[in-house]
């Protein structure tokens, strides 16, 4: 009699378990939209402009109440770009042929207006976070050196590393907690493989 009652008791445990753990799972996929925000990339070209080779994106946030918070919080949030062009290979790794990057800032200031510092381009001002990154991060050049460097027939591949982090937290903490992410923005990476 106890051995079948040891088996109720496991059955009992093992659906109390099993809900435990779908629970687990729904509340998780219900949230991930809110923790997961990224950076998206548009409008990318890459181009020959009097030489150089130049690529030209925008970004676009895919929400924007963490990057909101941290700057309501009078956080400073640093905008990353790295943008690396390779010879592309089949076995090995990739060959570096260039690379470039781009950095900006972004905070609130006492007025109540978003501020995003852009290199070549001085700082813009905007009441709307949604306006400041259509009208300001719309449109960001990188260039990669110059346009000789490529060679016809050959394929490359253009990798962009895009990236909001918060400056004031200390490396030590950042590879202490390295579970955590104290970025506003998961970084993201892009690549366009292209045959010149």
């Amino acid at each position: 009699m106890s051995f079948m009652r040891l088996g109720t008791m496991t059955r009992r445990r093992f659906a109390a378990c099993l809900v435990w753990a779908l629970a687990g799972v729904f509340c998780c996929g219900a949230f991930a939209p809110v923790l997961a925000q990224e950076l998206l990339l548009t409008n990318l070209v890459l181009n020959n402009y009097e030489g150089r080779i130049r690529v030209r994106f925008g970004i676009e946030p895919t929400g924007l109440d963490r990057i909101a918070q941290a700057l309501d919080a009078g956080e400073r949030l640093n905008l990353r770009c790295r943008a690396r062009l390779s010879l592309k290979r089949d076995y090995v790794w990739n060959q570096s042929v260039s690379a470039a990057a781009w950095e900006g800032e972004l905070w609130r200031i006492k007025t109540g207006e978003y501020v995003a510092s852009l290199p070549d381009q001085g700082s813009a001002a905007d009441k709307d976070l949604g306006s400041l990154f259509r009208k300001h991060l719309g449109e960001i050049l990188i260039d990669l050196g110059p346009w000789d460097r490529l060679e016809r027939g050959v394929t490359y591949v253009l990798s962009l590393e895009l990236s909001l982090t918060r400056p004031d937290v200390s490396p030590w903490l950042k590879n202490g907690l390295f579970f955590w992410s104290f970025d506003a923005a998961r970084p993201v990476s892009y690549q366009l493989d292209f045959t010149y």
